[in-house]
């Protein structure tokens, strides 16, 4: 018998964390550049890798089609993610692409996890700000961590629906960063299918790049973006031949 989770909107949260509506203090820091701050950082994203790259080929059975578009590329980029796991979505970016760091933009919440949300900043998590100069700081991040040809994931449908095998609707705003930097796209779409002895399996597909069209207004470069994206992971969606969890829509009342 397959799981079913019942849902209002494809905005609802399936999966909540133990404090949902934690805010960041307002003296966040999202860049630390401090020597001893780096050192540890540095040596904590080693082991990090080390265990997503177990976790990722033995627990969850993931392999990887075209990521060698994400080892050609010479600069920083955005990597858009459909989001269907909780532990294994954070693990995606820093395995895709082994020679350079990833940071994953995440939701406050995520801090709030006991002793492991302290340590996500160090391990490359952009945490989302909650007030307008927050914003201001967390854009000059991204923005910096692209410039050190970085990569920057985003899951753009910002809630975790586990094992979702459809691509649910989600907003253009991400993709201004995209446009703002000038840097180029690419998206991994995470799909699912029946393997050996009957064990669910991941296949991730990597496209793109996709740049900025110089031809067009600020507003319709992010909308065209996010359109390209969003057309591609629909295309790989039809990829997946295993329904773990059925996701049905509930029925408004009268």
């Amino acid at each position: 018998m397959r799981r079913v989770i019942e849902f209002r909107t494809f905005a609802d949260d399936v999966v909540t964390a133990r404090n949902q509506d934690f805010k960041l203090p307002e003296t966040y820091t999202w860049i630390r550049t401090g020597r001893g701050y780096q050192m540890a950082s540095d040596a904590l994203y080693a082991l990090f890798s080390l265990g997503a790259s177990g976790w990722l080929r033995h627990g969850l059975h993931t392999r990887f089609i075209g990521q060698e578009r994400l080892a050609r590329e010479a600069q920083g980029y955005f990597l858009y993610i459909n989001h269907t796991q909780t532990t294994g979505d954070p693990f995606l970016p820093s395995q895709l692409d082994r020679k350079r760091r990833a940071y994953v933009v995440a939701s406050p919440s995520n801090l709030s996890v006991p002793f492991f949300g302290k340590l996500l900043p160090m391990l490359g998590a952009l945490p989302l700000p909650n007030t307008r100069q927050g914003m201001k700081e967390f854009r000059k991040a991204i923005a910096y961590r692209v410039g050190q040809n970085q990569s920057v994931a985003i899951f753009p449908e910002a809630h975790v629906w586990p094992y979702y095998t459809g691509i649910r609707p989600f907003s253009d705003a991400s993709f201004q960063f995209a446009v703002d930097t000038g840097k180029p796209v690419y998206c991994a779409t995470v799909t699912y299918q029946r393997g050996r002895r009957g064990r669910v399996e991941r296949t991730v597909f990597v496209d793109g790049p996709f740049y900025p069209d110089d031809t067009l207004s600020r507003p319709a470069k992010r909308r065209k973006l996010a359109e390209q994206v969003y057309c591609q992971m629909r295309k790989n969606a039809k990829k997946n031949t295993v329904e773990v969890i059925r996701y049905v829509q509930r029925k408004e009342e009268a």
